[in-house]
């Protein structure tokens, strides 16, 4: 796959530069700042202040404890901003009056060549100018800071991640804990033993498919102990593909889930087997052609199993969803392969993942 972007543009507004910059600048984002893979522009709203004492803030209308950020230095700082944009770039206003950032929404805002971060103070931003500039609402969890600056940067940090080249191992961003709202299995290093524990045998095995069904089942265990919520919304992933398509259905399957099946009904012997899907499967089948996915998926049946259905031709799909409604399939959505770059698996990764 191609890389589509070379860098990755953090436009952070803010009371406080020297926090945002402190923090960009260490660790991995610091290393990924001196390469060049991400770029951060930090803006001081207060540089646009229309008061001699450079004051940005001013009492709330209607009373109450507390003051708020004035709207036009806020404006104007976002105006700024943009004239080092290139097109358009969503403005993100950090606020827990949000819903909680996630890992899809990251790697959706990965897709970006831009980001405005907006971080507020005080009690908040005058409500008028986040109406006419902001594009995004994001929260980083369901309680209060005295500002957005560390939920800035926690953005930043997890967009980053799937930023090509910020990772030194490609594979560290895209399987991870959440991937498969799953957490992540546990991790041993040397020595073998250490205070008399000892690293499971299987991964001393060199069986990767046993230290991969291992990890599974880990991670399984662990999100039910720590995580139940997060377990209830976990799907196993099948990727079910007919026609010419096994390499987008390999690279589907392998962006949308760390642990997801393939199977190819272009096999008789697949065609042949009866297999039933549950509540807890999703079903992504990628095809390019209805009539012959229909009569090789006769002997599938499902019972409310999530589905989306990914086309590879032009050709019409309503009859096929019809027969894979009857046969219990539950169609969240019907997408188009647009093609096999990694900007447009991706995409359709985050589409599926999102869909259901």
């Amino acid at each position: 796959m191609t890389i589509w972007r070379e860098i990755m543009n953090y436009h952070v507004l803010t009371l406080f530069p020297d926090m945002i910059r402190s923090i960009v600048g260490t660790s991995i984002l610091g290393r990924a700042l001196k390469a060049g893979t991400i770029g951060l522009d930090v803006i001081n709203i207060r540089d646009f202040s229309q008061d001699k004492n450079n004051r940005v803030d001013d009492y709330p209308y209607g009373g109450g404890a507390g003051m708020v950020m004035e709207a036009e230095p806020v404006y104007q700082a976002v105006c700024k901003a943009k004239e080092n944009v290139k097109g358009t770039a969503r403005v993100i206003y950090m606020t827990p009056q949000a819903q909680v950032l996630n890992q899809v929404k990251a790697e959706e805002l990965a897709m970006e060549d831009d980001l405005i971060i907006l971080c507020g103070h005080y009690e908040g931003i005058d409500e008028r100018v986040l109406e006419e500039v902001v594009t995004d609402y994001v929260s980083i969890g369901d309680y209060v800071l005295t500002g957005g600056e560390l939920g800035a940067c926690v953005l930043i940090d997890a967009v980053s991640r799937f930023v090509p080249g910020v990772l030194s191992n490609d594979e560290s961003s895209q399987f991870e804990s959440l991937q498969d709202d799953l957490l992540e299995y546990p991790h041993f290093t040397r020595p073998e033993s250490w205070h008399d524990k000892k690293v499971p045998d299987v991964l001393l095995s060199g069986d990767h498919k046993k230290v991969n069904e291992w990890r599974y089942e880990q991670s399984v265990k662990r999100t039910k102990q720590r995580r139940p919520d997060l377990y209830k919304k976990s799907l196993s992933v099948h990727t079910l593909f007919f026609g010419e398509t096994s390499e987008a259905a390999e690279l589907i399957n392998s962006s949308v889930s760390r642990y997801g099946e393939l199977c190819d009904y272009n096999r008789n012997k697949l065609k042949k087997q009866k297999r039933i899907f549950g509540k807890h499967d999703l079903a992504v089948i990628v095809f390019d052609s209805a009539a012959g996915t229909a009569e090789a998926l006769k002997c599938v049946k499902a019972v409310g199993t999530k589905t989306i259905l990914v086309n590879a031709s032009d050709e019409d799909t309503h009859e096929l969803s019809e027969k894979l409604k009857t046969a219990g399939f539950d169609i969240k959505a019907v997408t188009k392969l647009s093609g096999l770059q990694e900007k447009d698996i991706k995409r359709l990764s985050i589409f599926i993942r999102s869909a259901v």
